[in-house]
């Protein structure tokens, strides 16, 4: 009897421990809340928890944001001892959560203010053209171009660059699909007194049609602007370089060359958004006046709103730098879509 009184009375202690157990609720800083007892074993490196599911949890204190001596009656319930922070419906008004949510909306209303600054533009433009030079083929194609002109500013930055997917006219009149072609250029401008500026440029081009694996070219030189208005502008000047050259097909032309260079720009905007745009590039060797190439470009520009446009251009590259092969000519007429920003 004595024995089987003895047990009656430990189970009866453990039945009631959680109802007069001093309860708490251990806050992490990472959002989540504990609820049990504090066990007199914990010390200041960590606090010990006991819990009526969990038995005892040891937790550093590093980890603890606040400890709540006595919960609500509600949390006293042994299914809410572990409440991951996405169901804190209660806990919306703590200093925690609103730090979390501020920073979100911080974080959000930063991208949704974000804006390219106002000295900057550009165009990317889709579209399709027919060549009617040594071969006749059809591309499709996208360029881009981005020019950067600070307000009060000397200096100038254009990068630019082209995509070329190419079906290419057999002599016999059979279609084939042909490699692609690209293309980048940079140029910078430093403005000088008097319209005058000083021009660098470094740009490169792969054309597997012609045979060229690659030609980089990189130039100084100095230009003039002449702006009788603000609808007309007129761009000249010369440059001399380096030309690096690689070609599949037998070409006159050596690995590494000197440049000579003829650059001339133009622009016309008689209408708000209508402009007629004009370029011309011509190089060559001076050691060898027969190495030339030159690109050609004749364009109409209407903007139909701040975001699209469509484009009309002609554009004609010539190399007579590739020995003696014959595809030497591209002239093409091009149509595109222009999307600006």
């Amino acid at each position: 009897m004595r024995a089987l009184l003895i047990c009656l009375i430990v189970l009866y202690s453990m039945f009631l421990w959680p109802l007069h157990a001093t309860i708490s609720v251990i806050l992490l800083d990472s959002g989540e809340r504990l609820i049990g007892e504090v066990l007199p074993i914990s010390n200041k490196e960590n606090l010990v928890l006991r819990s009526a599911l969990l038995g005892e949890v040891r937790i550093s204190r590093d980890q603890i944001s606040s400890i709540q001596k006595e919960a609500p009656e509600s949390e006293n319930k042994p299914q809410a001892l572990v409440e991951p922070n996405v169901n804190m419906h209660n806990d919306l008004d703590s200093s925690a959560r609103k730090d979390v949510t501020n920073k979100e909306l911080r974080s959000l209303m930063k991208i949704k203010k974000f804006n390219a600054p106002n000295y900057w533009s550009g165009n990317l433009r889709l579209g399709m053209n027919f060549s009617s030079g040594d071969r006749k083929y059809s591309e499709t194609y996208a360029r881009g171009k981005l020019e950067i002109k600070p307000d009060k500013s000397p200096h100038f930055y254009r990068f630019g660059g082209s995509y070329t997917y190419r079906e290419t006219e057999r002599l016999n009149g059979d279609s084939f699909k042909t490699k692609n072609k690209y293309d980048a250029q940079f140029v910078y401008r430093r403005a000088l007194k008097e319209n005058w500026f000083l021009q660098n440029s470094l740009n490169g081009r792969v054309d597997k049609v012609k045979g060229i694996n690659r030609k980089v070219q990189e130039s100084i030189g100095l230009g003039y602007v002449y702006k009788p208005s603000s609808f007309f502008e007129f761009i000249l000047g010369g440059s001399v370089g380096l030309e690096f050259y690689d070609a599949e097909l037998g070409d006159n032309q050596a690995s590494q060359s000197s440049l000579l260079n003829i650059f001339q720009e133009a622009k016309w905007s008689p209408l708000e958004r209508t402009s007629f745009v004009q370029g011309f590039n011509y190089n060559w060797n001076p050691e060898n006046n027969d190495l030339y190439n030159y690109v050609m470009t004749i364009a109409v520009r209407v903007r139909l709103t701040e975001l699209l446009g469509f484009e009309f251009s002609f554009n004609k590259t010539f190399d007579n730098d590739l020995g003696d092969v014959t595809i030497k000519d591209d002239t093409q007429w091009r149509n595109a879509l222009v999307i600006y920003f």
